[in-house]
């Protein structure tokens, strides 16, 4: 835990102090380089320091975080953003005495970017912005959609992750280009090692 807690020191220097926005996109160019993993473990750090945190499972084509926190998916992300659901029926306390929510991805959509990108979504960031002191969105791989492009730009910043003996440079630095090109603060890249 204390290369999280390192890392979350590195993230409140150089992002939560000087950030307009309280969302931090976790992201990578393949899936399987651990992204859910990090996003869970930096949201259960940030709780432990005492901040009121969301992590959102904003991966609508590979969830996980239902998952790693045994939480039920039926009703999710995917809910609110189709007006099915409101944010105090989705989102879910993890322990008692930390202030860790999860907000699950929820139903698997036929369209997740078309989601993504209606106006819905940044109203609902901004309700959560009110709410909570540190948001991590969990996001898809950023070599199969545009779907990390979309929800880091939403965020405004983003943590590029890259897996030893894995992610190839090339699409480690499209990666971080692409996002840069948008406009997204890219707060720097996490190397995962397993």
């Amino acid at each position: 835990m204390e290369p999280l807690r390192a890392l979350r020191c590195q993230l409140t220097l150089r992002w939560r102090n000087v950030a307009h926005r309280k969302a931090l996109a976790i992201t990578s160019p393949d899936r399987g380089d651990g992204r859910s993993w990090l996003a869970a473990n930096l949201a259960i750090v940030f709780a432990q320091a005492g901040d009121r945190t969301l992590l959102i499972d904003a991966d609508m084509r590979h969830p996980c975080q239902h998952r790693l926190f045994n939480v039920d998916n039926a009703v999710g992300l995917s809910a609110l953003l189709t007006g099915r659901a409101v944010g105090r029926d989705v989102v879910r306390r993890i322990h008692p005495s930390l202030r860790l929510f999860v907000l699950p991805a929820g139903i698997l959509p036929p369209n997740p970017q078309e989601l993504l990108v209606r106006p819905m979504f940044e109203s609902m960031l901004g309700r959560f912005s009110q709410l909570f002191d540190v948001i991590v969105l969990d996001t898809p791989a950023a070599n199969e959609t545009a779907d990390a492009q979309i929800l880091s730009a939403r965020a405004g910043a983003a943590v590029v992750l890259a897996r030893r003996n894995r992610t190839r440079v090339a699409d480690l630095t499209a990666t971080m280009a692409s996002l840069s090109e948008t406009g997204v603060n890219v707060i720097g890249s996490v190397v995962n090692e397993h």
